[in-house]
């Protein structure tokens, strides 16, 4: 029975340690699990004030997950705070992928190459696309700035005076830029007006067009303006001439108006000589009956006409034409007193003549009207005007009728009466 009772206060001994070093060993374990439970609760905690970044993320992640909300205390209540730190994630990952898609689309509407959103979702990519994207940006706005500039100098030419920071500005680039346009447009118009009025003077002077609307204008202009002094020099040479001219015509009138006083006078003269030559003419002419005429001819005065006698030599009645043997070298004979004035009547085309036959008879017979159309020394050859072919024939006359000399000197002296 004594034995019993030892082993039974031995196995109690034993329990007893053992609840000892079980117990120390759970306080142990408690004090782990506490601790790591706190730093879990101060590193969700940092999260929440990472995130919300000091406010600037306008979260208030860290108040709404302080530490002493997390402690393990508040085990009961953990369901309704955690779930905070899931929706303040989201709303920090949804800026972060509309900030995204805003450069994307900020790339895509300045015309920005090479800008992807999920560069910048990407926490390894987003950092060096970031820096990447600003550089294209300042080239943007490097280049935009230089367009400016450019266009501000434009205006400054064109005579519109705008700034940089007009065009910069929504509310006036619209005006300024339309200063400019309305500038050019001005420029243009002028531009137009003058190649109209270049166009004109050239056409004016006779000379090349410039096309002004290539890249070669200047040459052409240059090439307008040669012709234009070549005009005028020619213009000048025949402007001196024509002073020259009439230097001369003064000096020729000042002549034939001495001239003309010497031929009256030699008139006067001649009409006295003349009353003594009539009178010897009578004394000389054969019979003293001879006609002496009115004044010697030379081949010149319409009077020409009435000697001019030939006959037809030859009639083409399939062509229709006649050969008539007068022509170039024609010759009459005047009769003045005894003597012959052997006259040279070159026939003239284009005239009407008559033909007759038995022309020297008592009763000559008209037969028709040709006309002269082509002459040569001998001879002419003409076309019927009036009257039948098949009655024509080899020998009959040809001369001018009255009315046929009056036709002939009057288109003769109808330019010298216009004149």
């Amino acid at each position: 029975m004594g034995i019993l009772n030892r082993v039974i206060n031995i196995l109690i001994l034993l329990a007893a340690i053992a609840a000892v070093v079980f117990s120390y060993m759970l306080f142990s374990k408690r004090n782990e699990l506490t601790d790591g439970w706190q730093k879990m609760a101060d590193a969700i905690n940092a999260t929440a004030a990472t995130l919300d970044d000091k406010g600037a993320s306008g979260t208030k992640a860290a108040q709404e997950l302080a530490s002493d909300k997390l402690r393990h205390t508040q085990y009961a209540n953990l369901d309704q705070v955690l779930p905070k730190l899931k929706s303040n994630a989201s709303k920090i990952v949804k800026q972060r992928n509309d900030l995204a898609e805003s450069f994307q689309k900020t790339a895509d509407t300045l015309e920005i190459a090479g800008v992807n959103a999920k560069d910048f979702q990407n926490t390894t990519t987003y950092e060096a696309k970031g820096k990447e994207f600003g550089t294209k940006v300042s080239d943007f706005k490097r280049n935009r700035d230089d367009v400016f500039a450019n266009y501000v100098k434009t205006g400054s030419i064109a005579g519109a005076s705008i700034s940089a920071n007009e065009l910069k500005d929504s509310a006036q680039a619209n005006a300024a830029a339309q200063k400019i346009n309305t500038k050019i447009n001005d420029i243009k118009s002028r531009r137009d007006r003058f190649a109209s009025h270049i166009a004109t003077i050239s056409k004016t002077l006779g000379v090349k067009s410039p096309n002004l609307n290539g890249n070669n204008y200047a040459s052409e202009l240059n090439a307008s303006l040669a012709a234009i002094n070549k005009y005028k020099r020619t213009a000048d040479t025949t402007r001196n001439a024509l002073a020259a001219e009439k230097r001369k015509t003064a000096s020729l009138n000042s002549q034939i108006a001495a001239h003309r006083k010497t031929i009256s006078d030699h008139l006067a003269d001649i009409k006295a000589k003349q009353k003594r030559i009539d009178e010897l003419l009578r004394v000389i002419s054969d019979d003293g009956k001879s006609h002496v005429p009115n004044k010697v001819l030379t081949g010149k005065e319409p009077e020409c006409y009435g000697y001019v006698k030939g006959k037809i030599e030859y009639i083409d009645k399939d062509f229709g034409f006649i050969t008539i043997n007068i022509g170039k070298k024609y010759e009459f004979v005047q009769k003045y007193g005894i003597k012959e004035n052997k006259v040279a009547f070159p026939l003239p085309a284009g005239k009407i003549m008559t033909i007759a036959r038995g022309l020297n008879s008592d009763k000559p017979e008209f037969i028709g009207k040709l006309v002269v159309t082509k002459v040569d020394d001998h001879n002419a050859i003409c076309n019927l005007v009036s009257g039948e072919l098949s009655e024509l024939r080899v020998g009959d006359d040809v001369y001018f009728a009255d009315e046929d000399i009056a036709a002939a000197t009057e288109k003769a002296a109808a330019p010298a009466a216009a004149k």
